[in-house]
């Protein structure tokens, strides 16, 4: 692997313990090692843009950020990429959320997300913890924003199904992956992590080669096999850690943190 220039790492599952947390003083040690070494960071994760930013306040404004899958990329607080779902993609999944109503949905765009009235306030509130900017809305399809995601949260014993029903209402206009502990997000076709952190490279002018990445769910595979060297997380699933090139840590124990410090000899 030739000489790191860039470091992107997923969130839940890998970067943060419970979804909400990371050793912040370790990891200023680690971002300024970085900056002498003029490697870029990367947050690339399922959640919405605004929830990095605030989770990464300090930094946000100098990094990169590949959130929605890819769907919404940053190059600091300047947008580089919005993806956006047809007219007709986005009616078949309405239509679909209001048939099956025991799966419930949050709807994301550029401005926010967006549940309907009826759902329970347990998702709502689940969801919230990935998207800061969130509301009640009546009606989907009354909602006046750039649509590039649905997001969902099963039993983990059902989220197979549940991909499979979905990614049969909307055929190829629409891809559907899962995330990992029963969360799954309806996605423009062609768009995922690895889509969006090349917007990055390509405007950085960085090779995928000289690039690390860490994940530990479907979502992230892309994004692993793109750069020079992939981690996964060792609480990832098995089939994820043999898709990669490497294994690091759990998140539970700092596991990026961990390898960071090693490849940046701290």
């Amino acid at each position: 692997m030739q000489q790191v220039k860039l470091v992107a790492v997923d969130e839940d599952g890998t970067f943060l313990h419970n979804h909400i947390h990371y050793d912040a003083q370790r990891f200023e040690r680690i971002w300024v090692r970085m900056q002498e070494l003029g490697v870029r960071f990367v947050v690339a994760t399922g959640n919405q843009c605004y929830q990095v930013q605030e989770l990464f306040a300090n930094h946000a404004h100098e990094m990169g950020i590949v959130s929605a899958n890819g769907a919404y990329v940053l190059d600091g607080n300047e947008e580089v990429y919005a993806a956006r779902a047809s007219n007709e993609a986005v009616s078949l999944l309405i239509n679909a959320c209001h048939e099956q109503r025991d799966v419930p949905f949050s709807m994301l765009g550029v401005k926010g997300a967006y549940v309907e009235r009826g759902t329970s306030q347990e998702f709502f509130d689940d969801m919230a913890q990935y998207c800061y900017r969130q509301y009640w809305v009546d009606d989907f399809a009354e909602v006046e924003d750039q649509v590039f995601m649905f997001s969902s949260v099963v039993d983990e014993s059902v989220v197979g199904e549940q991909i499979v029903r979905f990614r049969n209402a909307v055929g190829d206009l629409m891809d559907v992956v899962g995330s990992g502990e029963g969360y799954f997000d309806v996605i423009c076709p062609g768009v995922s992590k690895a889509s969006g952190l090349t917007y990055l490279l390509n405007r950085w002018g960085i090779s995928p080669d000289e690039c690390v990445a860490f994940g530990d769910s479907d979502n992230d595979l892309a994004m692993l096999s793109l750069v020079g060297c992939g981690y996964a997380m060792q609480n990832a699933p098995a089939h994820v850690r043999a898709a990669a090139d490497r294994v690091a840590p759990s998140c539970d124990d700092d596991g990026v943190l961990q390898v960071l410090e090693e490849l940046f000899s701290l």
